[in-house]
């Protein structure tokens, strides 16, 4: 794992997103989702463990578990990428 991240994945995805805390970081819209997303762009999926990404894919996406790092991150991407529900019409 030489590109491993100074800080836990879900923790340092929430910063680079622009998340005050962490609870704020499944809510993201809009820029916060932009920058989330230019931030998984840069992070190898070897960058954190299997465990790692499962656990992000599964508090930012409720999705079950991925059986790669790579998978994960593809996952955890493709999900982000759609359009967020915001409740308002």
């Amino acid at each position: 794992m030489g590109h491993a991240l100074a800080l836990p994945l879900l923790d340092f995805l929430a910063y680079k997103a622009g998340c005050a805390y962490l609870s704020d970081l499944p809510r993201a819209t809009g820029w916060q989702r932009a920058r989330l997303m230019r931030a998984l762009e840069n992070i190898p999926a070897d960058a954190a463990s299997l465990h790692d990404w499962n656990d992000a894919l599964d508090y930012l996406t409720q999705a079950s578990p991925a059986s790669t790092t790579q998978e994960a991150r593809a996952r955890l991407m493709a999900a982000l990428s759609n359009p967020v529900n915001t409740g308002s019409y």
